[in-house]
């Protein structure tokens, strides 16, 4: 197994000996939209032994015999990065726009998520034109001005256009008792314009994100030693693309992924 393709065969291989979970057993866990997110960047032995501690509690979603899914996301943010900023100074009322598309399905979905109390991740989300998935319609900045307006007291700013694509590769596995929602990506890829930037394939982005906040997966990642990462896919790739300054919380992350900023 070459270090090219490292992460993405070592989740394909864990994930082929999970019992099968449908998309609508993973819609039903809907409460996860409001959760807590923790990310984590493990090496592929870290990802077996985290495998093997909780296998009697997972299962994996497949769709159409497929476990491993290919992702596009498209960041929009102000001329002046103004959504990066909210997040570079940690603000409380800090959000992120995309547009998200499943591309073994063609299916395209905007996305809000806005940061709720103590942390929270709060996710809405509407169908979008998947010809547009680089542009925002006057239907979806409508969509995101009446939740923003309801989260914040505010509207969406503007103007708003993309500033940033990730594409990457992603498995999802879900604990017994569906309250916890492990994403495990690989292959990840920043691009703006002509530049990408690729980070290490031999590395496994884990997210757990729960409802209930500590579960059998923060357990297990405790008793391995194995801790959170401070690592925001926009942040860090408009870090790593030089498209922003400032960004040195995500500077540790970006080492780990073996990504050097090319501005």
């Amino acid at each position: 197994m070459s270090a090219a393709d490292r992460g993405t065969a070592v989740v394909d291989a864990v994930t082929a000996g999970l019992p099968a979970l449908s998309l609508a057993e993973v819609v039903a866990t809907s409460a996860l939209m409001s959760r807590t997110d923790r990310k984590y960047l493990l090496r592929p032995s870290e990802f077996l032994a985290l495998a093997e501690a909780l296998r009697p509690e997972l299962s994996c979603l497949e769709i159409a015999g497929g476990r491993s899914f290919r992702y596009s996301s498209t960041y929009f943010d102000t001329p002046g990065l103004a959504v990066f900023r909210a997040h570079r100074q940690d603000r409380r009322r800090r959000f992120k726009i995309r547009t998200r598309t499943y591309a073994d399905s063609a299916d395209t979905f905007c996305e809000l998520k806005l940061n709720g109390r103590r942390d929270e991740t709060i996710k809405v989300r509407r169908p979008h034109p998947t010809a547009a998935a680089h542009t925002l319609t006057a239907s979806t900045l409508e969509f995101l001005d009446e939740q923003l307006m309801a989260a914040y007291g505010t509207r969406a700013p503007r103007p708003l256009t993309a500033s940033l694509v990730t594409t990457y590769r992603r498995a999802t596995l879900v604990t017994a008792d569906r309250l916890t929602r492990i994403t495990c990506d690989t292959a990840l890829t920043w691009s703006s314009g002509r530049h990408d930037v690729p980070a290490a394939r031999d590395l496994v982005l884990l997210e757990v994100k729960s409802a209930a906040g500590r579960g059998p997966a923060t357990e297990a990642l405790s008793r391995l030693r194995l801790h959170e990462l401070s690592v925001s896919k926009y942040c860090a790739g408009l870090v790593a693309l030089g498209l922003a300054q400032g960004g040195n919380r995500w500077l540790p992350a970006l080492r780990r992924l073996a990504v050097h900023s090319i501005g």
